[in-house]
């Protein structure tokens, strides 16, 4: 699917025009042109080598869609790889990859799923196109990344309750689910931390490096992201280091917890030991034992394991062991 803007000075919007029309406007110094292509089929996406003649390296990079967050500087226009955040369910996060061609009078985008972000610029283009296009097309790539950037924290504060609720819980459970919850948090967390590294310094990069494709009075705009960006990193950060500890917290609880119970089970077996040697003795089959024919010695065998049991726990008691 592709979605087109023409901007002009002075003119109406021009919005999904054909595809020669398009071609044309990429070449006309007066217009501002942006062209998002939203699951692109293989005929839309001839369309980046045959208007624009983008690079191979570069198109194969958008098929692919396996790029880490990046930008390359090709002469002609700047191409940049970010991720945005997509949360497909409350208990699953991923992220979609963000293609983006920025040249002085077009920007192409390119993903391969919807990315809410890029709806949301789109629907302020078509209501008031010159906001973005009127103060120089990379002020577009800004909203796109501002939006994109911003889109993380809801996210980040849906993992902030889900580990406020482990860590009012980890001393209550202790069943392998529990810890299944925690590891599965842990592993989204670390995901996003991967994602938003690479990308925080890829907006630096972008923000603290003047080009012929981005004007020195707008970078200050970029770094605006990036500031937003290092926060949310610090806040990954932050939530990453939380559950290791919560980790280690978890795991010393179920030590301990596992300590007691081999405890109780020893002080039971200790306990128990001398009645078993004295049922032992008495349970060996040799003729000639002095209580064998006794008429009270069953409740004298039973007493001596009764008391020797007293005994152990007593001592046991003394020494504080339990």
């Amino acid at each position: 699917m592709i979605h087109s803007f023409i901007y002009r000075k002075n003119k109406p919007l021009q919005i999904n025009v054909s595809r020669q029309d398009l071609a044309k406007a990429v070449w006309d110094k007066d217009a501002f042109v942006w062209v998002d292509l939203e699951e692109p089929t293989e005929f839309e996406s001839e369309t980046l080598i045959e208007i624009f003649n983008f690079h191979p390296l570069a198109v194969e990079d958008c098929i692919n869609d396996l790029s880490q967050p990046k930008v390359d500087d090709y002469e002609e226009y700047l191409f940049l790889v970010v991720h945005a955040i997509n949360m497909k369910s409350r208990e699953e996060v991923s992220t979609v990859e963000l293609d983006i061609f920025l040249n002085k009078n077009y920007v192409v985008t390119v993903h391969k799923q919807a990315i809410r972000s890029v709806e949301q610029v789109c629907e302020t283009v078509s209501k008031k196109g010159s906001s973005y296009f009127g103060n120089g097309i990379e002020m577009l790539v800004h909203a796109l990344l501002d939006r994109l950037v911003d889109n993380f924290m809801p996210v980040l504060n849906q993992f902030e309750e889900k580990i406020d609720a482990i860590e009012n819980e980890i001393f209550q459970e202790s069943s392998p689910a529990f810890l299944d919850r925690i590891l599965r948090v842990q592993k989204d967390i670390w995901y996003l931390r991967r994602i938003v590294g690479p990308q925080r310094d890829t907006i630096n990069h972008l923000s603290r490096n003047a080009s012929a494709f981005i004007r020195q009075k707008n970078l200050i705009y970029f770094r605006d992201v990036y500031d937003h960006l290092f926060q949310i990193y610090q806040s990954v950060e932050s939530s990453h280091e939380i559950l290791n500890g919560i980790l280690q917290v978890y795991f010393s609880h179920a030590s301990a917890k596992l300590n007691e119970v081999i405890k109780t089970l020893t002080v039971i077996a200790t306990i128990g030991l001398p009645p078993l040697v004295i049922a032992s003795i008495y349970g060996m089959n040799f003729k000639h034992m002095p209580e064998l024919f006794w008429e009270h010695g069953y409740f004298f065998s039973l007493g001596l394991m009764s008391l020797s049991s007293v005994i152990v726990l007593t001592w046991m008691k003394w020494k504080k062991w339990f």
